[in-house]
């Protein structure tokens, strides 16, 4: 059995949270201390070399795993109850001037915005009362939540449900039950809860929070490193991709052409997936695929081994299964070099895709 665990609190007769330094040499035999986990007495060890702490006075199962959930459930409450503010900050992603009518935003997603901190407190806005009551362990919904904040002159106001993550963390009927959820980062230690009394609850770093909805109150502002590849086209058939991953492309770039050699370009937004059922399995398409197919839904005349029936596709290689038929003497072609194939045939598969279904993350770059 575990003995002589070190803790910083306890409580007291009445069920009082009494911190090791409120307590003297001269006090420290004034009453008895009890553990906030299991209950049985503990003792004050003030000792004049090492830092103050609690332990139990006899040998015990107790081995603290609770104790700093119930911890933190407990000063968090105290916290809300004793103080006029209780800070709240939030990380908000900044959407580009354009992020509304971009066709590269995924659910307003943009990879060029910016993250910035919102500061809010969660008992008052503009003078006004936001939650009043913090209460631990009340039933809402079939839901328990460690502490739940409400309004006590506005019952309707939608609640907010405080989850400590000592052991377990929220379950996911929870999450998407659409009820405000703050959920700590996991408490490995007593300093996890002072940051948390100290600054409050910090999107990101001390904790998470789920179905807190803020309307942008601030500007939008001009993008940087948009989401999206540059499929490229030259007069020979050969293609080239420049890729999102490589941050040559700004948003001012969306609308200019690359190289002016070239006979097309296409922006093709990098988060979103097209695919297919080819060959009896699902194929996703990559952005040359997509490119082309774009360019022959609109019209192009194009030959390209990426769009033949005879080219095979596994996940490690695609090549050209009439190599032997057609005596090529190669497996694996350029894909251009169907401009000059007698046997080329455009693959029906990929040619049902509609255009319609193309237009929604793909864009024709203007000519110069």
């Amino acid at each position: 059995m575990k003995q002589n665990i070190k803790y910083s609190y306890c409580v007291d007769d009445d069920n009082n949270l009494i911190h090791i330094n409120s307590i003297s040499n001269a006090t420290r035999h004034s009453r008895k201390w009890f553990c906030l986990q299991c209950g049985q007495e503990m003792v004050a060890n003030l000792g004049n070399k090492k830092s103050w702490y609690f332990s139990h006075k006899a040998d015990t199962a107790c081995d603290g795993e609770s104790y700093l959930h119930k911890l933190a459930k407990r000063r968090i409450k105290e916290k809300f109850d004793n103080s006029n503010s209780f800070p709240i900050e939030f990380v908000r992603e900044v959407p580009c001037h354009e992020a509304e009518h971009c066709l590269f935003v995924d659910e307003f997603h943009c990879h060029s915005g910016k993250h910035i901190t919102i500061k809010r407190d969660l008992k008052s806005w503009d003078n006004n009362s936001i939650y009043d009551t913090c209460s631990p362990e009340v039933v809402i919904d079939e839901f328990r939540p460690d502490l739940l904040l409400t309004n006590s002159l506005k019952p309707n106001r939608e609640p907010v449900f405080i989850e400590i993550y000592k052991t377990h963390k929220s379950e996911e009927e929870k999450i998407k039950s659409n009820h405000r959820v703050i959920e700590t980062k996991k408490i490995k230690s007593e300093e996890d809860i002072n940051d948390i009394i100290k600054y409050g609850f910090i999107e990101g770093q001390n904790c998470e929070m789920y179905n807190f909805k803020l309307k942008p109150s601030y500007p939008y502002y001009i993008g940087s490193n948009p989401p999206v590849d540059r499929f490229i086209i030259y007069k020979s058939g050969l293609t080239y991709i420049i890729s999102a991953m490589d941050y040559e492309l700004n948003c001012e770039d969306l609308n200019r052409r690359h190289d002016s050699r070239s006979v097309a370009e296409l922006n093709i937004g990098i988060n979103n997936y097209l695919s297919i059922i080819l060959e009896g399995s699902t194929k996703y398409l990559n952005s040359i695929e997509l490119g082309l197919l774009y360019l022959v839904s609109k019209g192009w005349k194009i030959k390209n081994c990426n769009l033949c029936k005879y080219y095979k596709f596994n996940y490690f290689s695609n090549y050209c299964t009439l190599y032997k038929v057609n005596n090529i003497g190669r497996k694996y072609l350029k894909p251009n070099e169907a401009t000059n194939c007698n046997r080329y045939e455009l693959n029906q598969e990929l040619k049902s895709i509609p255009l319609s279904e193309l237009e929604k993350f793909i864009e024709i770059v203007p000519n110069n």
